[in-house]
């Protein structure tokens, strides 16, 4: 996880430490005030800059509801359910006590909550003419399309939850990850490194798929199977007019050769004349 993504779990977990500890603190010990500012403390941290913002160009996952969104249900279990498992376990006995301590479950779901809107806010990818930089959980890993071993085209088909998970969770580790736009159904690309690290993304989501495709074509890397015949012909004539043909062997001159077999027959005839 970097650095980024750390910053966002504490714009998220401080303030809802600091809201719990003003309800918590303000029925056991602390004053109304002391609570109030507590809560004030808390919102003043959540809305503090800075916040993450992607760089010019890049696409970000789709998020499904939206973070801000993500944040207030979050914020709403972990307030509602840290609360009362902290004073029930702490002022209340018997069967209260041991419905309280069951409370900790839901609460846990803000953090769940959280980790989803933290990835979604540092999550996004971005691509170049020689290659692409995918960024998780704040994490940057840079590819070169010289350093691909293949591009495949998959359907990746979910329904209804599982979708939705796999767009908003994506994958944890720099060696997968997933980048989708949330739907049933997508068509992706995914780039495979010669170390066996792979990356995927929604074709729906890139902005400039045929352009993406001439760079690949270019770089000298095999495009992918799931692309027509017609298609791949269609890209290397765009190919060739944007960047010009494979380089040639420049032809030799007729005058250059006519000097050149003068020259070697004079070499010729001064070695038979030694």
């Amino acid at each position: 996880m970097g650095k980024t993504a750390k910053l966002e779990y504490i714009r998220r977990i401080l303030p809802l430490g600091l809201c719990v500890l003003g309800i918590v603190g303000t029925y056991f010990f602390m004053s109304m005030l002391s609570g109030l500012l507590c809560l004030i403390a808390a919102a003043g941290i959540y809305a503090a800059p800075p916040k993450p913002k992607a760089p010019s160009g890049a696409v970000r996952p789709v998020s499904v509801p939206t973070v801000a969104v993500l944040d207030m249900i979050g914020f709403t279990f972990g307030i509602v359910f840290f609360s009362i498992a902290f004073i029930g376990m702490g002022d209340w006995g018997g069967a209260a006590a041991l419905a309280a301590l069951f409370c900790l479950g839901p609460a846990s779901v803000s953090l769940v909550l959280f980790s989803v809107a933290v990835r979604q806010e540092t999550s996004w990818v971005r691509f170049f003419s020689n290659g692409f930089e995918f960024t998780q959980f704040g994490l940057r890993v840079r590819v070169m399309y010289e350093e691909l071993k293949r591009i495949d085209v998959r359907l990746w088909q979910a329904s209804g939850w599982v979708a939705w998970f796999q767009a908003t969770i994506g994958s944890i580790g720099p060696r997968a990850a997933v980048l989708l736009n949330g739907a049933e159904s997508t068509k992706t690309l995914v780039f495979k490194r010669k170390d066996s690290a792979t990356f995927t993304i929604s074709s729906e989501l890139v902005p400039d798929l045929k352009r993406i495709l001439i760079d690949i074509d270019r770089a000298g890397l095999e495009l992918p199977e799931g692309i027509s015949e017609y298609q791949r012909r269609k890209i290397r004539e765009r190919r060739e007019r944007l960047y010009g043909g494979p380089e040639k062997e420049a032809p030799v001159s007729e005058q250059k050769e006519v000097a050149r077999i003068a020259a070697l027959i004079e070499h010729a005839r001064r070695s038979a004349g030694h």
